[in-house]
C-alpha cells in the first residue's frame, strides 16, 4: 500500500511542477505540454506506476491482472465499445460547446495522455491496492466500496496540483463526481482500457468549453500522435511487462 501511495504522491508533485506551477493550461507552450505529457503522464504516471506495482501481481500476491483491469482482448473490445458509447452519450447529453468531429478528436487526443495516467494511478494503483488492503478487514463487497471512495477522493485531490481553475477547492469537489462515475465503470467492468475511454469522455466536456473552437477545426497531428503514443506505452507495459511471466497466474479473462 505504501508503494501505491508513493506513486500517487510523486505523480501529483510532478503534475504541479510541470503543469500547475506554471499554469501550463493557460499558456501557448507546445514544448511544455509535450514535456508534461511525456514525463509526467507517460513515464511517471504509466511506466513507473506499473513497474512499481508489478511485484505485487503474482499468484500469491495481493493483486491480480484482472483485478487491476488488464483483461483479454475479447473482453477489452466489448467493454471499450460499451464504455465508449456510454461516455459519448453522457458528453452529448450535457450540451457541449461543439459536436464537430474534428474538434472532438483534437480535444479527446489532447486529454488522453493525462486520462491514461489518471486511471493507472488513481484506479489501477491506488484503488485496486486499497481494495486488496482492506479486503481482510471489511470483506469483499465493502472493500470494493473502500476502493471506490479512495479512488474518487484522491482523483479530486490530485487536481489541486493543476492549473486554475482546477486547483480551486470547489472545483476539486466538483471533479469528484466524474471521478465517482469512473470508479463505478472501473470496479464493475474491471477493464483499464474501457475505463480510460469512458474517463476521457468525462474530461471532454469541460475542455471543449474552455478551448478556442476556431483553433481546433484543423487536425492537430502532434497532439494526436502524443495520444497514440500514450496508449501504445500502456499496451507495451501490459503485453511485455505485466504479462511476460504471467502464464502461472494470469486470470485476466
Amino acid at each position: 500500500m505504501m508503494v501505491a501511495i508513493t506513486v500517487y504522491l510523486v505523480w501529483t508533485f510532478a503534475t504541479y511542477l510541470f503543469e500547475g506551477r506554471i499554469n501550463l493550461l493557460h499558456r501557448d507552450d507546445p514544448l511544455g505540454r509535450f514535456e508534461y505529457s511525456v514525463i509526467v503522464n507517460m513515464i511517471i504516471g504509466t511506466v513507473i506506476a506499473i513497474l512499481a506495482i508489478k511485484p505485487s501481481i503474482t499468484a500469491s500476491g495481493p493483486l491480480s491482472l484482472s483485478q487491476i483491469g488488464f483483461r483479454s482482448v475479447k473482453n477489452t473490445v466489448v467493454l471499450v465499445t460499451v464504455a465508449g458509447t456510454m461516455g459519448f452519450l453522457l458528453f452529448v447529453i450535457q450540451g457541449p460547446a461543439s459536436l464537430n468531429p474534428i474538434v472532438i478528436s483534437n480535444v479527446y487526443s489532447q486529454t488522453l495522455p493525462t486520462s491514461v495516467a489518471e486511471v493507472v494511478v488513481c484506479w489501477a494503483v491506488i484503488g485496486a491496492s486499497m481494495e486488496s488492503f482492506s479486503k481482510n478487514k471489511f470483506g469483499k463487497k465493502l472493500s470494493v466500496i473502500v476502493g471506490i471512495i479512495t479512488s474518487t477522493v484522491l482523483f479530486g485531490v490530485y487536481h489541486s496540483a493543476h492549473s486554475e481553475p482546477f486547483n480551486q477547492i470547489n472545483m476539486v469537489m466538483i471533479l469528484m463526481l466524474p471521478g465517482l462515475l469512473t470508479s463505478i465503470v472501473y470496479f464493475v467492468g474491471r477493464n483499464i482500457y474501457a475505463t480510460i475511454v469512458f474517463h476521457n469522455f468525462q474530461a471532454l466536456f469541460g475542455v471543449v468549453a474552455s478551448v478556442e473552437i476556431e483553433r481546433m477545426l484543423q487536425v492537430q497531428f502532434p497532439v494526436v500522435l502524443l495520444a497514440v503514443a500514450s496508449v501504445l506505452v500502456l499496451i507495451i507495459m501490459d503485453k511485455f511487462i505485466l504479462r511476460k511471466k504471467s502464464k502461472a497466474f494470469l486470470d485476466g479473462k
